[in-house]
């Protein structure tokens, strides 16, 4: 629990830090990601917010539950559905359109199912034990998201 609360420490500083305008690259640790790792893949987790370019669309998601789990598998389960993907929580160095150096959350699906307009590479805001709070500023395709998980 000690640890939990460290890392929960160093993930909210990170958020302060990033308000700053200048956008200082933040050195985060590999440690921290593996934080992240180990609170993603305990238990079973829904989507309670999604929006994408300003769209709300939390409820095409509504019946999923996903499952982060060992190896980078990702499964989202439905009533009627059942699709795999791949997931990873990361520090980057950054790129073209995520120049900073921060913890980012890595989202795989096909772009066959609905489930692809969920793959992207998100910053991490926060990361707690029932919430883990995910945003995408504009990527390549121009698009812009928010993704909150929440525990099931």
């Amino acid at each position: 629990m000690k640890r939990f609360k460290i890392v929960l420490v160093l993930l909210m500083t990170s958020f302060i830090l990033s308000c700053n305008t200048d956008r200082d690259d933040l050195d985060l640790t590999e440690a921290e990601a593996n934080e992240l790792n180990n609170i993603a893949k305990t238990g079973d987790w829904k989507i309670s917010e999604y929006t994408l370019n300003g769209s709300e669309n939390t409820a095409n998601y509504a019946d999923y539950v996903f499952n982060f789990e060992e190896s980078n598998n990702l499964t989202a389960k439905s009533s009627i559905d059942e699709v795999l993907g791949t997931w990873r929580a990361s520090n980057d160095s950054g790129d073209e359109y995520d120049p900073y150096d921060d913890l980012d959350f890595h989202i795989f699906f096909s772009s066959t199912s609905k489930l692809g307009e969920l793959a992207n590479n998100y910053d991490i805001l926060a990361a707690t034990d029932k919430e883990i709070r995910l945003i995408l500023g504009e990527n390549a395709n121009g698009d812009a998201a928010t993704l909150i998980f929440s525990k099931n």
